[in-house]
């Protein structure tokens, strides 16, 4: 279901949360409260959420995930039974998603565009990338929806 709901570009409205959450391939993602989705990275995300993040993020790259967690780590959890991650590899994953979520609001109808923008360096990131910055931790994720949100208010970027 949240499959079809990326691929058709519905534009029907959704909390900030339920966005994320879809975004992440989340199977509840309509019902998604911030809280709910608090409680959810607390608990650990599914280790699809990996996959789903970097589908969009960098869409022509099989590899992408082993840029948000390590392939021995991918490997480690692939063979759990219950395929969860912890609480802070969790939160890394989701503030990238917030990033992409953001970049694709400001670049909706340009893809390519969207992900040269998060693998390009940045002069206001000190020349990394947004995606690093993202990555590093939930506060430069932080900086980097703050730059992304001046970019769509019409602040040059």
């Amino acid at each position: 279901m949240a499959d079809e709901a990326l691929a058709s570009g519905t534009t029907e409205s959704f909390s900030e949360a339920a966005e994320i959450a879809r975004l992440m391939g989340l199977p509840s993602w309509r019902k998604m409260s911030s809280l709910s989705l608090v409680d959810q990275i607390e608990q650990g995300l599914p280790l699809q959420a990996v996959d789903r993040v970097a589908q969009v993020m960098a869409p022509d790259d099989p590899h992408a995930k082993f840029t948000l967690l390590s392939r021995s780590t991918w490997s480690r959890l692939q063979k759990r039974s219950r395929q969860q991650l912890t609480r802070e590899m969790s939160e890394r994953v989701h503030g990238v998603a917030r990033v992409v979520l953001e970049a694709r609001r400001l670049w909706a109808d340009d893809e390519s565009a969207m992900v040269r923008f998060l693998n390009r360096p940045h002069l206001l990131l000190g020349g990394r990338t947004p995606l690093d910055v993202a990555r590093e931790s939930t506060t430069g994720a932080d900086l980097v929806v703050r730059i992304i949100g001046e970019a769509r208010a019409g602040v040059a970027v």
